[in-house]
C-alpha cells in the first residue's frame, strides 16, 4: 500500500541548470503540490528509499522535486563508509533522517543512532523510519546534542525547519539536551558522525571529546567559515585531521 502512493515528481537536472527554469520551475511546481498534495504532504522516492514530505519546507522540497539533497555529501560519506568500514553512524540534526534512512538501509548496516530536536522534523524521521521498515533498527531521539544538559532553541517556521537552531536569544524554548560522552560509552569502534546543527557544533563536539578519543571517527560537519577556525582546533587537538570539504560540509578523520 506504501508502494502504491510513491510517485516520482522530480524533474530532471538539466531543468534547474537553465537560468530561466531554474527561478521558475520551483515555484511553478510548489504551485502544483498546493493544488495536488493531500494534506500539503506526499510520499515520495530518493536514494531509493520512501520519504514523506512537504511542499512548504525547503529540505523536503529539494527531495521531492529534485529528487535528492546533498548527493555529493552523502556520496562522499558512505564512500568512506564502504572503504573503512563502520560499526556506528551517529546522525546529529538528522532533521528528517534522510542520511539515517540511507545509512540503515545499506547492505551491511552500522548501528544507526539519530539526533533531532525540533518535533516537527522528529515526527517526519519516525514517519520516514516507519515507511521504510526501519522502525526498530534505528535508535532515535528528540534531544539536542550540546556540552550540557538543557539549551535555548528557537524552532523556525514550517518553511525552513531545517534551520531551526539552538538559540540563547530571547523568543527561545528551553529544551533538554544530551552529552553524546554521557549516553554513549563507546570504545574501539569505527564511528562516522555527520553534525548540522546550525553554528552549535563547538559545544556539540566539547561533549564528545571522550568518544572522538576512544575511537576511530569519521566526521561530516557543516560548518560554515566564520564558524570553523575554533571548530578545526578543537578537531586538531582532539587528533583529527581535515580531509575534504565539499560546500559547507567539512570533512575530519583520526583515521
Amino acid at each position: 500500500a506504501i508502494e502504491a502512493q510513491v510517485r516520482p515528481v522530480a524533474l530532471p537536472d538539466f531543468v534547474f541548470r537553465l537560468p530561466v527554469l531554474r527561478r521558475l520551475a520551483p515555484s511553478l511546481l510548489r504551485r502544483v503540490a498546493a493544488r495536488t498534495w493531500a494534506g500539503r504532504f506526499k510520499v515520495v522516492r530518493a536514494g531509493g528509499a520512501a520519504f514523506l514530505v512537504s511542499y512548504v519546507n525547503y529540505v523536503d522540497r529539494q527531495i521531492a522535486f529534485r529528487g535528492d539533497y546533498e548527493r555529493r555529501q552523502r556520496d562522499h560519506l558512505f564512500a568512506e563508509m564502504s572503504a573503512r568500514g563502520c560499526d556506528v553512524f551517529i546522525d546529529v540534526g538528522a532533521n528528517i533522517g534522510l542520511y539515517t534512512v540511507l545509512a540503515a538501509r545499506r547492505p551491511d548496516p552500522p548501528r544507526v543512532i539519530a539526533f533531532e530536536p525540533d518535533p516537527r522534523n522528529y515526527d517526519q524521521l519516525r514517519a520516514n523510519l516507519l515507511l521504510n521498515g526501519l522502525t526498530f533498527a534505528v535508535e532515535t531521539h528528540a534531544l539536542a546534542v550540546s556540552d550540557r544538559a538543557s539549551v535555548g532553541f528557537r524552532m523556525e517556521s514550517e518553511r525552513s525547519t531545517g534551520q531551526s537552531r539552538v538559540d540563547d536569544g530571547p523568543g527561545t524554548v528551553a529544551i533538554p539536551a544530551v552529552r553524546l560522552d554521557e549516553i554513549l560509552p563507546l570504545e574501539g569502534r569505527i564511528l562516522f558522525i555527520k553534525i548540522d546543527i546550525e553554528g552549535h557544533e563547538l559545544s556539540a563536539l566539547a561533549g564528545m571529546r571522550g568518544l572522538l578519543g576512544r575511537n576511530r571517527c569519521f566526521l561530516q560537519i557543516e560548518c560554515f567559515a566564520d564558524k570553523l577556525p575554533p571548530v578545526a582546533a578543537f578537531l586538531a587537538e582532539a587528533g583529527c585531521s581535515p580531509c575534504g570539504t565539499i560546500e559547507s560540509d567539512r570533512f575530519f578523520s583520526n583515521f
